[in-house]
């Protein structure tokens, strides 16, 4: 078998893309479908390797010595200034509060402007194409605050959803090399592809018991009352008009309209996947949220047919194994959260460390886990796992 060092290296991503500019060209409607058995082959390798990633940490520490030197340099991003004067919290405050706006607009049926979204995520675009990894701050910043803000906004939910929609489509779009223009359009569509769950209860959306059959009526039936609203209220846009109309398509025909593989809208394919996987990691009164990379699994082990292979694999290689904004564990027992990542040692993250295994506070101090090859990460979680694992 491969080895895992072997396949990351193999997969590693194109430092190329941290070059691109707008005029990149990746259209997915003019691409020729791939192979999907082969594709789906891929990800098996890809996901196979990534069964027990603790195993290859003591491989990686076998590796050159000398890797500190020459390796990509730390890519810390900051949480909030991310140069030029653009204060990357405030940014994401005032996006939260817009797309508060959008819901309790849908909820009362009132009109909104998509025009100021799409004003406002190209304020983000053009510094994600000044620095890429303007992105990695935003995941950080994300992780950091994005639960705390919205505990008093209306439509928490709905708008956390749209938030890392918008962050997850923005990734995959990246590691597709898609124009910017054109993933500008599909962000605004995976963000709002839910806008008619404003038009469904609270306490149905959030219901922590089965749902009745009228009440599963209510939910499905969102997308075409979303439709319906957008046309009462001369809303136009494409791709989000797709989203909704067969955003619960699947690529095997397993969908309500049977519409299979390429016939299904490419945003439609991406929305249909990021929403689940959206789902699966996202907080609900009822479960604990999956890691990216537990969501991805499930979503292979249980759903795989049911999604384009170029589209998933994709968001497999877009998703680090441990992301910016969560939190590792460390051989020495510490706890602290990923601040930064390596793109050639996605195992060898930038760890700020604050905590004890005792989950007591202590020293902070920032950790490069590729300058330290004795140090490894045994566990990784979310913030509200700390308690639990400080308990055991």
């Amino acid at each position: 078998m491969t080895k895992y060092i072997d396949l990351l290296r193999e997969h590693q991503p194109d430092v190329n893309k941290e070059k691109r500019s707008s005029q990149t060209t990746a259209n997915p409607y003019s691409q020729k479908p791939e192979d999907d058995d082969q594709a789906f082959a891929d990800i098996d390798i890809l996901l196979e390797e990534q069964e027990t990633p603790d195993a290859p940490l003591s491989l990686y520490a076998q590796e050159d010595p000398m890797a500190a030197s020459w390796a990509d340099e730390p890519q810390i991003p900051t949480p909030s200034h991310t140069g030029h004067g653009f204060d990357l919290h405030t940014w994401l405050k005032h996006i939260e509060q817009h797309l508060a706006q959008i819901f309790s607009a849908v909820h009362h049926d009132k009109p909104f402007n998509i025009h100021a979204l799409h004003k406002q995520l190209e304020v983000l675009f053009d510094q994600i194409q000044t620095s890429p990894k303007v992105i990695d701050a935003l995941e950080l910043e994300i992780n950091l605050h994005l639960q705390s803000n919205l505990n008093t906004m209306h439509h928490a939910d709905l708008v956390q959803k749209s938030i890392l929609m918008m962050l997850y489509t923005i990734k995959l779009g990246q590691e597709l090399q898609l124009q910017f223009q054109e993933l500008l359009s599909y962000t605004i569509a995976a963000m709002l592809h839910h806008l008619g769950m404003a038009m469904v209860p609270t306490d149905i959306r959030q219901k922590p018991d089965k749902l009745s059959n009228d009440e599963w009526q209510r939910i499905k039936q969102a997308p075409q009352q979303a439709l319906h609203y957008l046309r009462k209220h001369h809303i136009q846009h494409e791709q989000l008009a797709l989203a909704l109309q067969q955003g619960a398509e699947r690529y095997d025909g397993s969908g309500p309209l049977q519409l299979k593989g390429h016939d299904i809208a490419w945003v439609a394919r991406l929305v249909s996947l990021l929403s689940m996987f959206e789902a699966l990691i996202h907080i609900r009164p009822y479960r604990q949220r999956l890691l990216p990379r537990d969501a991805i699994r499930e979503i292979v082990k249980r759903h795989k047919k049911e999604f384009d292979p170029k589209i998933l694999k994709a968001l497999i290689e877009s998703i680090s194994l441990y992301p910016v904004g969560t939190f590792v564990q460390l051989n020495t027992g510490e706890i602290g959260q990923v601040v930064g990542v390596h793109n050639k040692f996605p195992l060898r993250p930038i760890v700020h460390i604050h905590l004890n295994k005792q989950g007591q506070e202590i020293a902070e101090r920032k950790i490069d886990l590729k300058k330290q090859p004795n140090l490894m990460i045994q566990k990784c979680m979310y913030e509200e796992s700390i308690a639990e694992l400080t308990q055991a």
